[in-house]
């Protein structure tokens, strides 16, 4: 059928772009994967886009020239120059290796198709006076070209971004039902575990030896430890899944951070510290939750002992203002590297793996207090300077949503 020098591809398609038949094929492709498809489906996935625009663009203009497209059939790469015609509802697709091999299958298909054959010399013109024109006009022309072709790639980019944030919502709604359920099963045991442990510390420290007693010691500190993790565990879940609920009540937080501060420094006289309260008022009511606030509590007056070298002091301030109140915890710890200060307040993002005095920590706490805070309407952030101390503030407006 030609110069068999030249090797190409010419496809009859339908107005929706389905191949009907091979009209010419010089690379012995296999008919099963080409006739009865979407010319579309031909290409990789992420590609695809590309003859969809150059079908849309056959269609608009009843021919497209010189279109470089990743065409791949029976795992052969078809890697052609493609031209398209737009005649009586039917598509037509030359594809060639270089302009003249074009140029030689457009005249064949002339010849095979001699009742069209005007119509292909008049869309062939058409198409060289546009590329003159272009050659003229250049700004217009190509702004235009280019502005399609990044709308179609634009318009497909969103189409599988949409697509993948759907499959990410489900894998993050599978593996928040995962752990929540992991961490309900695993907490049980870990609560019998560290509370016969702690009964064994109390019961035997006059009948076993010091190293006996260190190993009771480590089993409870350990068990502790991942109690706490398991705890945290369950909060994130239950905070990512959308079922952070929040019990709002009117009351006096000057009282609830007393007492909170009080049990707190029960634990910091271990290492010799004192957390002082100062309240700008003995008075300061607030829509708040109240175990969600003493949970935000507990972990920044416990971050701030844990970071704290031993003799040292923690402030904890609370400011009231005319539309919110704020809250200050200024400690005199190792600090936080300023590249871990934007990364504390994400899951597993701690900027030190153990306290002053070796106590462990899980890097989930920070991220719970952060989204609790923001479920109050409020903020947080941190200042901090290595070897002076860290000081975290938060803020709850006094009228939520």
């Amino acid at each position: 059928m030609g110069n068999d020098n030249l090797l190409g591809l010419v496809l009859q398609c339908n107005d929706t772009g389905k191949i009907l038949r091979l009209v010419r094929d010089d690379f012995n492709l296999p008919t099963s994967e080409v006739v009865g498809k979407l010319f579309s489906t031909l290409a990789p996935k992420d590609s695809s886009f590309l003859i969809l625009d150059f079908i849309a663009q056959t269609k608009s203009n009843g021919v497209a020239m010189d279109f470089p497209l990743p065409v791949i059939i029976g795992g052969t790469n078809l890697n052609l120059k493609y031209t398209g015609f737009y005649i009586d509802k039917t598509i037509w697709v030359v594809g060639a290796s270089s302009e003249s091999a074009s140029h030689v299958f457009i005249h064949e298909l002339q010849q095979i198709n001699n009742e069209q054959a005007n119509q292909i010399r008049q869309l062939v013109k058409l198409s060289h006076t546009q590329n003159a024109k272009r050659q003229r006009d250049i700004p217009d022309a190509f702004l235009f070209d280019e502005l399609t072709q990044l709308n179609n790639n634009l318009v497909n980019l969103q189409r599988e971004l949409t697509k993948k944030n759907a499959e990410l919502a489900r894998l993050n709604e599978l593996k928040n039902q995962f752990l929540g359920m992991a961490t309900h099963d695993i907490r049980n045991p870990l609560g019998v575990i560290m509370t016969y442990a702690d009964f064994l510390l109390d019961e035997t420290k006059d009948t076993l030896s010091a190293e006996h007693q260190n190993f009771l010691k480590i089993i409870f500190s350990s068990t502790e430890f991942l109690l706490s993790l398991i705890e945290d565990l369950l909060d994130i879940t239950q905070i990512e899944s959308g079922k952070l609920t929040l019990n709002l009540q009117y009351l006096n937080i000057v009282e609830l951070a007393q007492n909170n501060i009080a049990l707190n420094n029960s634990l910091a006289a271990k290492k010799n510290i004192k957390i002082s309260l100062n309240p700008s008022s003995e008075n300061i009511y607030i829509n708040v939750d109240p175990l969600k606030l003493e949970q935000v509590l507990n972990n920044l007056a416990s971050n701030a002992v844990k970071f704290s070298h031993p003799g040292s002091s923690v402030q904890a301030n609370i400011i009231e203002k005319d539309q919110s109140v704020a809250f200050e915890f200024r400690d005199q710890g190792v600090g936080i590297p300023i590249e871990m200060v934007d990364k504390i307040f994400t899951p597993f993002g701690k900027a030190s793996s153990e306290g002053t005095a070796g106590e462990k920590t899980t890097g989930l706490g920070l991220s719970i207090v952060k989204k609790i805070i923001e479920g109050h309407g409020g903020t947080i952030s941190v200042s901090s300077k290595l070897g002076v101390g860290s000081t975290f503030s938060f803020e709850i407006p006094k009228a939520q949503q």
